[in-house]
């Protein structure tokens, strides 16, 4: 269960670092202008919520997996995108998902008291 949770982790921080060293490029160096509706602003808090979560459940498991991934979901259905967008959704909940894994294989196996 030890490797179940570095690999949580690792991914955690390969999808959340690759997130926030894009969104900072963009910020540099914008390729387009600055959001202007409410669903472009939503895609950025939930994206950022769910990359946030990845970090924060470093220490609490099943509470920021599950907000990720809830972020990644409510994305998915709000943000109609293609086929490539949705796999990369799906990508990035990875994380949550072994994180969330984790949790519940270690509460399962409780010593015997």
């Amino acid at each position: 269960m030890t490797l179940l949770r570095w690999a949580a982790r690792s991914a955690g921080l390969v999808v959340a670092g690759a997130y926030f060293y894009l969104m900072i490029g963009e910020m540099a160096a914008p390729h387009s202008g600055s959001p202007l509706t409410l669903l472009e602003w939503s895609g950025i808090v939930l994206l950022t919520t769910a990359a946030l979560a990845m970090l924060f459940a470093w220490r609490w498991e099943l509470i920021a997996g599950a907000i990720s991934l809830a972020a990644l979901g409510v994305q998915a259905i709000l943000i109609p995108g293609s086929h490539t967008y949705h796999v990369v959704l799906l990508i990035m909940a990875i994380p949550g998902t072994l994180y969330c894994v984790d949790w519940l294989l270690r509460r399962s196996v409780r010593p015997a008291r």
